[in-house]
């Protein structure tokens, strides 16, 4: 029997029915037409986020809440008008000079992903729109930062830009790996240029400065002293030191485990005399599950808590405690206003000075810095290296590096 013997009859068939072959083309579709189908771009996103860490979720979520929701219409002006409009309604109505230059960007989030569903002519007023949000969120929290007495901080909305572009990279380029779209509509969108950061590493005479503030102000100054000395000593970021548990620190090892970006873990070798420090803080305020050698030891207990602490309510440290202490530092020491100071200048400090002394590798291995090319693989420094300088920084002995037991104490 010849094809078009065969065809006749389901043809026949198809017109008895009342459908025609171009109804049965509609309902079947293309596999990857199909599958395509299946989300809104709503739907995918949630999909996305749920395989975020949860430090990531929260930088994209904005961004990608913004792509689904729309936005309502921003403009460049930042005139007390605008920014007053802004505060009280995220918005601003004005049509005038700046404003007349003002736009919106529109809810996407019930459209299908497809090959060509989105552009990257649509998706640039995106990053606009955000940098210009950015912008009025910045001038209008300098208000408040100024009746404080507390310097300005940058008001260029680089930075909101800079993640709202890497959030929408990060989106697409998911979608190509599940073969939903061919190609990334962001990738050629720019980020922008960079400002110039306030940021630094601090002198000797300044970290004096900042650890005497630290130690002898404030209403817990042991606790922002175990905050600083490990932002310090350990090259820690916040999440590093928020995360930390008793189970992290290894005091015959000597060293600390950090939690980081990324959700990775690093081995930080460290002086007996800061997990000492923080052991002994942890015990006098977290109670026994912060004793190893107890019953009711919890090795997923924390390691600092406020004051307020009981052993039947312990109150674990929090991400505001960081800011707290920021603005006193920079509240009591004009230079640190200056810089808008934060921990990361204990960061930035001690990775210029292991840099300096040890090399590049050194240093990236010290702070936790991801590798970057295949040439780093085998150039990368190892945690003795580490070790060792941390232990000449110090000047406290580390077991991978030295036996000398000067700075060891029990």
């Amino acid at each position: 029997m010849t094809n078009r013997e065969m065809i006749t009859p389901i043809l026949a068939m198809l017109t008895a029915s009342g459908l025609t072959p171009e109804d049965l083309v509609r309902a079947v579709g293309t596999t990857d037409e199909a599958h395509a189908e299946t989300s809104t771009l709503s739907e995918y996103v949630a999909i996305i986020r749920r395989s975020l860490t949860e430090d990531t979720d929260k930088s994209y979520a904005t961004h990608y809440n913004h792509l689904i929701n729309g936005v309502a219409r921003q403009c460049s002006c930042t005139c007390d008008d605008c920014i007053d409009e802004w505060a009280e309604s995220g918005t601003c109505s004005c049509t005038t000079g700046l404003c007349a230059k003002g736009m919106d960007f529109p809810a996407l989030g019930s459209r299908r992903v497809t090959p060509r569903a989105f552009t990257q002519t649509e998706l640039e007023p995106l990053v606009k729109v955000v940098g210009f949000i950015a912008i009025k969120r910045a001038m209008y929290q300098n208000r408040a930062r100024a009746r404080r007495g507390l310097a300005a901080k940058p008001t260029h909305g680089q930075g909101a830009q800079e993640m709202c572009v890497t959030a929408l990279r990060h989106l697409f380029s998911k979608m190509i790996k599940d073969h939903l779209i061919d190609s990334s509509p962001v990738s050629d969108v720019s980020k922008g240029h960079r400002s110039a950061s306030k940021r630094r590493a601090i002198s000797d005479g300044e970290l004096e400065e900042v650890l005497t503030t630290v130690a002898s102000g404030g209403d817990d100054p042991l606790l922002d002293l175990a905050i600083s000395w490990a932002e310090f000593e350990l090259g820690a970021r916040r999440a590093g030191v928020l995360r930390m548990t008793i189970s992290h620190i290894d005091r015959p090892g000597q060293y600390i485990s950090l939690w980081e970006k990324g959700n990775k873990f690093r081995s930080q070798p460290c002086s007996l005399a800061l997990i000492d420090f923080l052991l002994e803080l942890a015990a006098k305020r977290g109670g026994a599950a912060c004793v190893s050698t107890s019953p009711k030891y919890n090795p997923n207990a924390a390691v600092l808590y406020f004051k307020d602490s009981t052993t039947k309510k312990p109150h674990p440290l929090s991400g505001r405690r960081f800011d707290t202490l920021h603005r006193r530092i920079q509240l009591a020491l004009p230079w640190a206003n200056s810089i808008t100071y934060t921990g990361h200048a204990l960061r930035h400090t001690i990775g210029t000075t292991v840099e300096r002394a040890f090399g590049f590798e050194t240093a990236k291995a010290f702070l936790g810095h991801a590798t970057q090319s295949s040439t780093d693989v085998y150039t990368k420094a190892s945690v003795t290296d580490v070790a060792h300088a941390m232990s000449d920084i110090t000047g406290c002995a580390h077991p991978l590096v030295s036996n000398d037991e000067s700075c060891k104490h029990d």
